[in-house]
């Protein structure tokens, strides 16, 4: 193996500013701004040596939760974790945070949310979560909160929600070229603006229920995740799950697609599992998301145990699927109350929490969060372990292998994160590739620049966070990708400088990572959000992002504030007494050390060109092209033998543009179409009949 020492520049800025937040809503606060050094470069293999403490296990359930009803999983036992050894990099700049919407109800997800924030071409974002007003478990009045940032202020917050009826857990994205699509919760209903942000939602109606040939006729489906693709975003893609509950102990999941044109019209089927055979009970609900850009698609699950992390990407629009084993569960298929094939005595890191996010070039980026278990008697109960040396934020890209290999060969280790020294029984070491891993627990110092050590019974693992935490510290990952490819990853855990002194457990907060596109590696936990004294005694979870920001060098992140750690909604409820969350969003500048932002962003190539349709065509050709600014373009048509017959001019705005030329007056054969802008240049060919 190799063992490379993680080099980091540990020369300390204190600086202490006053910074008064412009957006609405925001809370003026005193942020003290602590500015370390960033490393410069990292090896291929970092090396964090710590100490490997004794670890305590205990088993959970492995059943499939009833997640109608809002229940989670069994309640847990104590575990140890490992001391650390390291110490954290740490910034705080150019960060404005604006609060969306209060809400009493805090089960945003029943694992992780998306597809929960966008942004438009003009830099406006549109924001939703589950929302209540009421202190109660009835809430009655549970349903869509909505909020719009136009460029510089968010709205009022919401007072009522979207829908009419009690719903919520929704999904939002750009429809057409100025505005918006809402879907929320069973039976999944569709809302729509033509202007994002103004005017009265339209109901659109209630999206079809089963797919033909559902076994349980008359079930809807739940828990929605909506995308939108094409030049204008005209194409719809919603993914969700159809529960139906037989008994207590037999729920079965079938995973569903629909798609539409128009909002009102839609085809239902299975989802792409099927092309397969894994859409019935290989995943639940809340296990996938979806992301688009362009004419790109991408659904990815994940579930825990005995499944799979798989991708199905389409490059026409939902047309067409190419499955991707990202992740390859060696226990596949198993049945653990049976089947004597489950049974094994080697511990294995599996994912839970799983982002995806799809850049400008149409490559998918994926983050997910690892843990450690191992099944090692028949039944259905399985050993999972806490600790710092089992936690770990993994990335892979589609231009990347798959499935994820171990470095020694073990499936089980593909996303291990932490090794045994070899001859050093009493320590680990971390082989932090910083390609392939965004974050980790961070690490910090105290004072006096001795290391902060992780206590793990201050680990808190209440038995409602036990369906979103299972696995592990760092968990809900988001990524959020900027028009030159840089990527951030906020992700939630626990914070060793924040503890609640009632409980003596820590606090979560909101941590980002970056991935300079020039760099190719992670600048791991760099930004803490809640790094300022009114996050101080907050629980922050349910991390949400924009993935596809219009701006270099800035991304959207958003969460949920909790003033209570547990939650007052789910079964097994830690909260005795409802409390008012905060749903927050975060606009970042990140610092040029961290991603690559050209200097003058005028000069950079404005646009790429993806294609020309129709191919053969009569009358009309479109030409198609992505936008990383506002722009004047020119378009001009060239013969065979490249004299120039046609001549336009056109602007363009940031994101996709469609613009058509008239092809009636061209005679039949080939032409070549050159769009300029700025210095981008390109030539496509394209057939007239």
């Amino acid at each position: 193996m190799l063992f490379h020492i993680l080099i980091i520049f540990a020369a300390q800025i204190l600086n202490i500013k006053l910074i008064t937040n412009q957006l609405t809503h925001t809370k003026m606060k005193k942020v003290f701004l602590l500015s370390l050094s960033l490393a410069l470069g990292f090896s291929a293999f970092a090396q964090q040596r710590v100490a490997k403490n004794d670890s305590q296990s205990f088993k959970v359930d492995s059943k499939k939760v009833v997640v109608g009803n809002e229940t989670i999983n069994p309640s847990v036992s104590n575990f140890a974790s490992p001391a650390a050894q390291s110490v954290v990099v740490n910034r705080y700049d150019n960060i404005e945070d604006g609060t969306t919407m209060y809400t009493t109800y805090d089960l945003q997800s029943n694992s992780w949310c998306s597809n929960r924030m966008y942004q438009l071409p003009d830099g406006s974002v549109g924001v939703v979560g589950t929302m209540s007003h009421q202190e109660n478990q009835t809430a009655s009045d549970r349903g869509t909160g909505y909020n719009f940032y136009d460029g510089n202020d968010w709205l009022d917050m919401p007072d009522e929600r979207v829908e009419n009826v009690r719903t919520g857990w929704p999904t939002i994205a750009q429809w057409g070229e100025t505005g918006e699509i809402m879907i929320s919760h069973s039976p999944c209903r569709c809302w729509t603006r033509e202007v994002a942000g103004q005017g009265e939602w339209q109901y659109m109606g209630e999206l079809p229920y089963a797919p033909e040939g559902y076994p349980y006729p008359g079930e809807n489906i739940s828990w929605p995740r909506v995308a939108t693709s094409g030049p204008n975003h005209n194409i719809i893609h919603v993914i969700g799950d159809i529960q139906h509950s037989v008994s207590d102990d037999e729920v079965h999941h079938h995973q569903a697609y629909l798609r539409s044109e128009d909002a009102v019209n839609w085809t239902i089927t299975y989802s792409p599992l099927a092309q397969d055979g894994e859409e019935a009970d290989h995943y639940s609900a809340d296990a996938y998301n979806i992301a688009s850009n362009g004419h790109n698609v991408a659904i990815i699950y994940s579930d825990d145990l005995q499944s799979h992390v798989v991708m199905y990407k389409s490059t026409d629009d939902g047309e067409t699927w190419k499955r991707t084993v990202i992740w390859e569960n060696p226990y596949y298929g198993c049945d653990w109350e049976t089947d004597p094939c489950s049974v094994f005595t080697d511990t294995m890191f599996g994912p839970s929490n799983v982002a995806i996010a799809i850049d400008n070039k149409g490559v998918a980026h994926v983050a997910m969060n690892t843990y450690e278990y191992i099944h090692d008697e028949i039944g259905n109960t399985y050993t999972t372990y806490r600790g710092r040396t089992v936690d770990g934020i993994y990335y892979w890209n589609d231009t990347q292998e798959a499935p994820i290999q171990s470095e020694d060969g073990n499936p089980h280790h593909a996303l291990r994160l932490w090794w045994p020294i070899p001859g050093d029984p009493e320590h680990v070491e971390m082989h932090a590739d910083s390609t392939k891993w965004i974050g980790y627990l961070p690490m910090y110092e105290d004072g006096n620049g001795n290391l902060i050590s992780y206590e793990n019974d201050k680990f808190y693992i209440g038995d409602d966070y036990f369906y979103k935490f299972r696995a592990g510290q760092s968990g809900m990952p988001a990524l959020s990708i900027d028009p030159m490819g840089n990527i951030a990853c906020a992700y939630s855990c626990p914070c060793t400088r924040r503890e609640n002194s009632d409980l003596g457990k820590y606090y979560r907060s909101i941590y980002v990572s970056y991935l300079n596109v020039d760099e190719g590696y992670w600048h791991p936990y760099v930004d803490d959000l809640t790094d300022d004294f009114m996050y101080d005694y907050s629980e922050n979870i349910f991390t949400i992002s924009v993935n596809n920001t219009v701006n270099p060098g800035e991304f959207w992140i958003g969460f949920q504030m909790d003033d209570v750690q547990g939650l007052y909604w789910g079964s097994n409820a830690s909260q005795s007494t409802a409390t008012t969350n905060e749903i927050h969003a975060f606009k970042i500048i990140a610092d040029p050390e961290l991603v690559s932002v050209p200097e003058n962003h005028d000069a950079v190539n404005p646009m790429t060109s993806t294609r020309v349709y129709p191919n053969p065509t009569t009358d009309v050709l479109n030409i198609e092209v992505n936008a990383c600014q506002n722009s004047a373009m020119n378009i001009s048509v060239y013969n065979i033998m490249g004299q120039k017959v046609m001549e336009n001019n056109v602007n363009i705005t940031t994101g996709m543009n469609c613009p058509s030329i008239s092809t009636s007056s061209l005679s039949s054969g080939i032409y070549f179409v050159t769009v300029k802008a700025n210095g981008f240049e390109n030539t496509m060919k394209f057939i007239v009949k």
